[in-house]
């Protein structure tokens, strides 16, 4: 789940909570952005190269965002403290320092840029709705297999405890004529080999592409690698937590998977599915 849609604030914080409680769920977490934090800064290109939008959005300190999550546990609210860590190739010490240096149950690794072209040129956030004309200047297999090849290059960092939305590519629905499974068993295979988790992440129905992520043909491949999963509702507004979960638990099931991941202080747990 995600704040930044509101204020800073144990009010806004407690929405999130109180949907979660109505819907039955026992354990949240926040998730933010590297990109909301000051200190976090370094571990993006710098403004020209992105459009100047990091800068934008790096307006809060990672002090605030810990005594909140805080506040929250001293007001009885069993809320978990995680980070939702962009990977960009070129910029790993940086990432390492903010994944490492701090007190997280949790850290997500996630794929939104793809690196340009040619030296000098802009990333490309992909996920970026409002810039889908950015499409038609891109090969759409091409965009498929470099954003694989970097959430493969995600899990074998070390760095994540699982990987966030694992084909968000897919997000404003382009999608490549070609048969997908051999990015499908690669990536698999990493997060296998790895160690890490692959999220359901149900906000991909929300979205153009009406799917979750990953596609179950994904799922599946991360199943038979014997990669874990879990099930997030990746919430940037209270109305959302926990949004299609009974939908998640089928696929989940689909795929052959009996039991979810939890964390703690960077330690996994397996409980089974409701």
């Amino acid at each position: 789940m995600h704040l930044e849609r509101g204020p800073w604030t144990l009010e806004w914080l407690g929405r999130f909570v109180e949907t979660s409680h109505s819907r039955g769920i026992t354990e949240i977490g926040f998730s933010e952005h590297p990109h909301r934090f000051r200190e976090c800064r370094a571990m993006y290109p710098p403004r020209d190269a992105v459009s100047g939008w990091v800068d934008e959005q790096c307006t809060e300190g990672l002090d605030d965002y810990f005594r909140l999550i805080e506040a929250a546990r001293h007001a009885g609210l069993a809320v978990k403290l995680g980070l939702e860590g962009d990977f960009l190739p070129g910029y790993e010490r940086e990432l390492e320092r903010a994944v490492r240096g701090y007190p997280w149950d949790y850290v997500i690794g996630s794929v939104h840029w793809l690196p340009p072209s040619t030296a000098g040129g802009v990333w490309w956030g992909f996920d970026d709705l409002s810039r889908t004309d950015e499409w038609a200047r891109h090969d759409v297999l091409e965009a498929y297999r470099q954003y694989f090849r970097l959430i493969a290059g995600a899990a074998e960092t070390g760095f994540f405890d699982f990987i966030g939305h694992p084909d968000v590519i897919k997000v404003a629905g382009y999608r490549p004529a070609a048969d997908l499974y051999d990015l499908y068993d690669r990536a698999a295979a990493s997060f296998a080999h790895a160690g890490v988790c692959a999220e359901i992440n149900t906000a991909g129905w929300r979205k153009p592409v009406g799917e979750a992520y990953p596609a179950p043909p994904f799922l599946a491949a991360c199943r038979l690698a014997g990669v874990p999963t879990l099930i997030n509702s990746d919430a940037h507004t209270p109305e959302d937590v926990g949004r299609d979960f009974e939908r998640a638990e089928t696929i989940a099931r689909a795929a052959g998977y009996t039991e979810v991941a939890t964390f703690a202080a960077r330690r996994r747990t397996m409980v089974p599915l409701p």
